[in-house]
């Protein structure tokens, strides 16, 4: 017996496909903003639900926050730091937010620069290529886990991609030209602000396609490049002026403690990258370099790094089939301006010139370094699925989306999966720092104050504590910046993971917990 349906029953299904119906009728320019909305507030969810608002601060973020919390001590600053990311933390860290509280607002501010990121790729292509793109992008296992962290890297990415799109609107002929230049001008700015080596590599690409191209060969064009550049170095030059001797000193000293940055002819980091990548890690990685050079890295003989699976040969079946589906849908359309050859070629171009010094310059990677040329290589991926879905030929018509919409499922399912661990991760190292954190409270350890064993930046951070010297096993006699900290009036603590042995500088100090405990932390007060 057929059941009918109530008139009541059916109007939620008939509002709905009234809802639907409207939004497919909507100008495309109007439906790719709302899809690009709807890709920022996902990537959101998607940082929440992988790695979750509790991630400890980082040696990096601690460093950061401390430049512009005034409550904090300030901790060292070396050559190769630069202040974009102070600067887009400061709110949170003058109204001292919790933990969590950075890591929301952290969310939010990722967020955003995604839809600020491919907002200009909407007047670019009539298709939908920047709502993919920032799905492919945001959608990546190095995305989300550097979501909700205060760490250059992403936001170098976020600001190449919108550079390299105001540039492409910066064509003969573009849309809203004037606006292009000033968002060409601001993001390559703000580009060099984040990491002013890696904008160099930004920028050299889009002056050799304005250099190269009539399109885009406009006296305006270069000035906004040069304006971005000059504003956002400034900071960097004068300040490597004031504290670092001059420019060229502040190289040297970035250089050297990388172990000397220049061309390894050689693909040991691309194979290392790919392991990574395959594998999802987001840990540091080096090749068998000194301790001092490897930037905190682990060393590869040291490092387990999991085998490549059946799912990373997928994620790279797919980006061939994308990628070629775009180079040979944008030659077919013979056309080097809009939908055409440049809406592939340059963002490629620009991606593998900011890929390139972490590729052959350094001995020791992440994945996240590598944000900027990933973020780049989404926009030619997307534009490869869509040239997919819109395949017109009688025997593909049907197939075309089908074929589309498997290749971003792959894309973006296997990219997904690869985040498994890392909530898991977050909370152990999350329960680790709040169980030293308690022991410190325990202890009632005053401001001002001083950390030193092994105790993290991050706890110090939280703490409100400065902290300069670590080390596993105290040695016979006080270590100097523990005596020079004792002697500015500063509350002293030495933190480490297992009681001193007998006979350290420790003996005539106060064991405040731990009680000898192993796997406690044991927090040890100086005398008065």
């Amino acid at each position: 017996m057929t059941s009918i349906a109530s008139p009541a029953e059916e109007q939620p299904t008939e509002a709905r496909s009234r809802r639907l119906s409207g939004f497919a009728s909507w100008p495309a320019a109007r439906r790719n903003h709302w899809l690009l909305v709807g890709v920022a507030v996902c990537f959101a969810g998607y940082v929440l639900v992988a790695v979750g608002l509790r991630y400890p601060y980082t040696t990096d973020e601690a460093i950061y926050f401390s430049q512009v919390n005034p409550q904090v001590p300030d901790y060292t600053w070396v050559a190769w730091r630069a202040w974009g990311v102070p600067l887009v933390v400061a709110p949170a860290a003058l109204l001292d937010l919790s933990l969590t509280g950075v890591r929301f607002y952290l969310v939010v501010v990722a967020s955003a620069g995604i839809f600020l990121a491919f907002q200009p790729w909407l007047t670019v292509s009539r298709h939908p290529v920047a709502p993919v793109a920032a799905a492919l992008f945001g959608g990546t296992s190095a995305a989300a886990y550097n979501g909700s962290l205060a760490l250059p890297n992403l936001y170098s990415a976020l600001a190449a991609v919108a550079a390299t799109g105001y540039f492409m609107n910066c064509r003969r002929g573009g849309d809203n030209y004037r606006r292009s230049l000033l968002g060409l001008a601001v993001a390559v700015a703000f580009a060099a602000l984040v990491r002013p080596s890696d904008s160099v590599w930004l920028v050299l690409p889009l002056f050799l396609v304005w250099l190269g191209l009539s399109a885009w060969r406009r006296w305006e064009v270069f000035a906004a490049l040069a304006v971005g550049q000059i504003v956002g170095w400034a900071p960097w030059l004068v300040e490597s002026f004031v504290r670092f001797g001059d420019p060229f000193n502040r190289l040297h000293l970035s250089s050297a403690s990388l172990g000397g940055t220049h061309l390894y002819p050689d693909a040991a980091m691309l194979r290392l990258y790919l392991r990574l990548w395959n594998t999802g890690n987001p840990q540091a990685v080096s090749l068998n370099v000194p301790p001092e050079f490897r930037g905190g890295a682990a060393t590869l003989a040291n490092v387990q790094l999991a085998p490549s699976g059946a799912l990373a040969v997928i994620w790279w079946i797919a980006l061939a089939c994308a990628l070629v589906a775009a180079v040979a849908g944008a030659a077919l359309t013979r056309r080097t301006a809009r939908d055409g050859l440049a809406v592939v070629l340059v963002p490629l171009a620009v991606g593998v010139s900011v890929a390139f010094p972490y590729l052959f310059m350094m001995r020791y990677g992440q994945l996240r370094f590598l944000l900027p040329a990933i973020g780049l290589l989404a926009v030619p991926v997307a534009a490869g699925v869509l040239q997919i879905a819109r395949l017109r030929r009688a025997p593909l018509r049907v197939l075309g989306p089908a074929v589309a919409a498997i290749l971003a499922l792959a894309l973006i399912g296997v990219q997904v999966a690869a985040t498994g661990p890392y909530r898991e991760t977050v909370e152990r190292a999350d329960a680790s720092a709040t169980e030293l954190i308690r022991a410190l409270r325990q202890a009632g350890v005053p401001q001002p104050c001083a950390l030193f064993g092994e105790a993290p930046f991050n706890v110090a951070y939280q703490m409100k504590c400065e902290t300069a010297e670590r080390f596993r096993q105290p040695g016979i006699g006080e270590p100097a910046a523990v005596t020079s900290a004792r002697g500015r009036g500063l509350s002293v603590a030495v933190v480490l993971r297992r009681p001193a042995p007998a006979g350290t500088f420790l003996d005539r100090w106060r064991l405040a917990t731990g009680g000898g405990q192993p796997g406690r932390w044991h927090v040890y007060l100086a005398p008065a």
